[in-house]
């Protein structure tokens, strides 16, 4: 699907930062039982910069997954991930690196940008100035938990913010330093105005509770016994500085495509393997597909073929299992039987 010396020649120059990705999620699959793919997810999501919403029940742990990723990447302190501490003593602060907020209907659009100053407002230079001081456009980590109970004003909002990492305000429009937008919801949208929404989270990984076995539940507790009770080692130091090398990772891509020295080759088999699959996912409805989204998954595809390459010591070539990541990302809805019998066509 890309040319393989373009891939390769990526994969070298980044190795080092295609490795620590590994390592992370190596690092947060070790203190998450059976959420392997939801780490898979949050991984190509920071890779990619895309943003990606985790779905499932109540008690799935689609929060703690998220700090304790913001944790291990010191931007959340480790007292954060302790539902008894004090929340006025665990102020997130860690530069306004990390942005968290549960949406409801009633949320206001100030809750999330910042209110205005009144002391500004109502003085003598009469100015409305809004203080951003620890809000979501300070941040490079934003959180939405309950993102599709929004209204429409904030889903307004948050379409320019997700897509063009930009924030209007009063006819000004900034550039904002956001990196990764996680989201989290118990189901996913139910209603049509909120499809165009949904479709912005190219990355959608669905939860459940693990199987009601003797040995599931023993493994389930055992290990959050350890992720509740045990204070995690503070994050930053092993990981320090991830994230601006992945902007490095992301501006060679760009760099790479414009030279063309990085480019879609359709003679690659690949590539119709790819074709077909998205078709016949529209055909069964499990996913619109929309042309953004076919775009933005090549980008999820190559940073897939990156991490097996760099982890299994290969070549870079894109395979027909790596297309496995539209089948467990990209639905809009889950029909676990259509998915298997495509998922058997792959390999």
């Amino acid at each position: 699907m890309f040319n393989t010396d373009g891939l390769n020649a990526l994969r070298e120059k980044h190795h080092e930062t295609l490795t620590l990705m590994n390592r992370l999620e190596d690092t947060l699959s070790a203190r998450f039982y059976r959420m392997d793919k939801s780490i898979e997810c949050m991984i190509l999501a920071t890779l990619t910069g895309e943003p990606m919403v985790l779905l499932g029940p109540p008690g799935t742990a689609k929060s703690r997954l998220i700090r304790a990723f913001c944790n291990v990447l010191g931007l959340v302190p480790a007292e954060a991930l302790h539902t008894r501490s004090d929340p006025k003593k665990t102020v997130l602060d860690k530069k306004e690196a990390y942005f968290e907020y549960l949406l409801t209907q009633f949320t206001e659009p100030s809750e999330l940008f910042g209110y205005y100053d009144l002391a500004k407002l109502f003085g003598e230079e009469k100015q409305f100035e809004r203080d951003t001081s620890g809000m979501m456009q300070r941040a490079q980590v934003v959180f939405l938990d309950e993102v599709f109970n929004a209204s429409s004003a904030i889903l307004n909002a948050l379409l320019t913010f997700m897509n063009e990492r930009k924030f209007h305000d009063r006819g000004k429009l900034h550039a904002v330093p956001m990196r990764l937008l996680f989201g989290a919801s118990n189901h996913t949208p139910r209603e049509d105005g909120l499809q165009a929404f949904y479709d912005r989270f190219l990355l959608r990984c669905r939860l459940d509770h693990v199987p009601a076995t003797p040995e599931e539940i023993s493994a389930l507790v055992r290990s959050a016994w350890g992720e509740t009770h045990a204070t995690p080692v503070e994050g930053g130091t092993d990981f320090a500085g991830l994230l601006e090398k992945v902007d490095g990772f992301r501006a060679d891509v760009d760099a790479m495509t414009k030279a063309n020295a990085l480019s879609i080759n359709p003679a690659d088999p690949i590539f119709n393997r790819f074709t077909d699959l998205t078709s016949e996912l529209r055909r069964k409805e499990l996913s619109q597909m929309s042309n953004r989204r076919m775009v933005k998954f090549s980008n999820a595809l190559l940073a897939k073929c990156l991490l097996r390459a760099t982890r299994s010591g290969t070549s870079a070539r894109i395979e027909p299992a790596d297309l496995g990541i539209i089948l467990d990302f990209g639905l809009d809805q889950q029909d676990d039987s259509a998915v298997a019998k495509l998922r058997a066509h792959l390999e």
